[in-house]
C-alpha cells in the first residue's frame, strides 16, 4: 500500500482535474464557501469529506450515480433511493467493495486503525477524500478505474503513467489471454532459476512453447516483465479489470471456459461440478450475490502475503437456463 502522501497527492490532482478551467475562487463561491477552499484542497492544506467531494462533482454536472454504475458495470442495488453524493452512499459503496473481508484485514491493508475503518463502513463516521481513495484501492485494487468514472486519469501526473500501464495490461489480457498465466508462473517461488526457460513454463501450464514465447513478448512490450542479465523477471503485476469492454470480456471468458473444459476432458485435477435446480427469480439473484461475495473473499485471500507455488484458474457459471423470458440475469452485464 502506498504511503498517505501518495493518496493526498492523488486527491489534490483529482480535485484539480474535475475543476477543469473554472477558477478556484469561483468554484469555492459556487459550493457555498466565502474562503478559497478549493485552493486549500488542491494545496493539500485540508480535505473535503468523501461525500463533500462527490457533491462537488455533482455541482460540476458529473453524474455520480452513473459513475458508480460504470464502476460496478451495473446499477448497484444500494443506490436505489439514496443520494449518490451523500454520506450514506459513501458508506454503502465502501461496504459493497469490502464484502465479507474482515475489518482487521482491510485496516491492515489500508494502514488505518480498524476502529476508524469500521466506523467508515458503518457510516457512523466519514473518511476524507485521501482516506476514501486509499480504501478503494485497498479493498478492490481498482482505484484508477474509479477515478476514470469521474475524470481522465491521463491528466493527473501522479497516476498518468500507472493508468497507461493499466490500459496496456488490459489490452494484453484481451489480445493474449495466456500472457497473464505466464506472468503468474514467473511469480512462483521456483520461477527465478527457470524464468528464461520457455520449455519449463510451457510444461508448467500445459501449453505450447510458441504460446509462451508470444506471451513473453507481450509482457515485455507492456512493461510487466523485463530482461535482467539474460533472465526474464517480473517488473510489476497489475490487477486488471477486464469487464470494462463487455464484448471483449465475454470473449475472454469463453477462452478460459474452454481451457477449463479442456482440462476436464483430460481428467486433470480440480473442482469440476454442476447442479440443476429450480429456484425463484429472487433466489437466483441471491445466489448471484453469494457468488460475488465468494469472489471478493477469494480476492482477499490472494492479497495476503504468501509463498506462491501454484497457478490457479477460477472458472464458474451460474445460468438461468430458461430462454425467451425476462430472467434473473437478462439485464445484468458481464462481470
Amino acid at each position: 500500500m502506498q504511503p498517505t502522501a501518495h493518496y493526498e497527492l492523488i486527491a489534490s490532482e483529482l480535485i484539480r482535474t474535475v475543476r477543469g478551467r473554472r477558477s478556484q475562487v469561483g468554484l469555492s463561491r459556487r459550493i457555498g464557501y466565502r474562503s478559497n477552499i478549493v485552493h486549500r484542497w488542491e494545496a493539500g492544506q485540508c480535505w473535503p469529506s468523501a461525500s463533500g467531494f462527490l457533491e462537488l462533482c455533482r455541482r460540476l454536472r458529473i453524474d455520480v450515480g452513473a459513475a458508480f454504475t460504470r464502476f460496478f458495470r451495473r446499477p448497484p442495488g444500494w443506490l436505489a433511493g439514496i443520494d449518490p453524493s451523500s454520506p450514506a452512499a459513501v458508506a454503502a459503496f465502501l461496504h459493497a467493495l469490502n464484502g465479507k473481508t474482515p475489518i482487521k484485514a482491510l485496516a491492515a491493508n489500508a494502514g488505518y486503525n480498524r476502529y476508524s475503518v469500521s466506523r467508515w463502513l458503518k457510516g457512523s463516521a466519514e473518511p476524507r477524500l485521501p482516506e476514501f481513495l486509499c480504501l478503494i484501492e485497498a479493498s478492490s485494487r481498482r482505484l484508477l478505474d474509479f477515478i476514470a468514472t469521474l475524470a481522465d486519469p491521463a491528466q493527473m501526473p501522479s497516476v498518468a503513467r500507472a493508468w497507461a500501464e493499466l490500459e496496456q495490461a488490459r489490452e494484453a489480457a484481451y489480445s493474449a489471454p495466456w500472457s497473464h498465466a505466464v506472468l503468474r508462473v514467473l511469480e512462483l517461488d521456483d520461477a527465478a532459476a527457470s524464468s528464461r526457460d520457455t520449455t519449463w513454463i510451457a510444461q508448467k501450464l500445459g501449453i505450447a512453447r510458441v504460446e509462451v514465447e508470444a506471451s513473453l513478448q507481450m509482457l515485455q512490450r507492456t512493461g510487466q516483465v523485463r530482461s535482467e542479465r539474460g533472465r526474464l523477471r517480473v517488473h510489476q503485476v497489475i490487477d486488471v479489470d477486464t469487464s470494462v469492454d463487455p464484448e471483449r470480456a465475454r470473449a475472454l471468458k469463453q477462452v478460459w471456459t474452454r481451457v477449463a473444459l479442456d482440462r476436464l476432458e483430460q481428467g486433470a485435477p480440480g473442482l469440476f461440478g454442476y447442479r440443476l435446480f429450480a429456484v425463484s427469480s429472487d433466489g437466483m439473484r441471491r445466489m448471484r450475490e453469494l457468488q460475488l461475495e465468494y469472489v471478493r473473499a477469494m480476492q482477499a485471500v490472494l492479497a495476503e502475503p504468501q509463498q506462491n507455488d501454484c497457478v490457479g484458474l477460477y472458472c464458474a457459471q451460474l445460468i438461468d437456463l430458461q430462454t425467451g423470458r425476462d430472467n434473473a440475469f437478462s439485464r445484468e452485464p458481464y462481470t
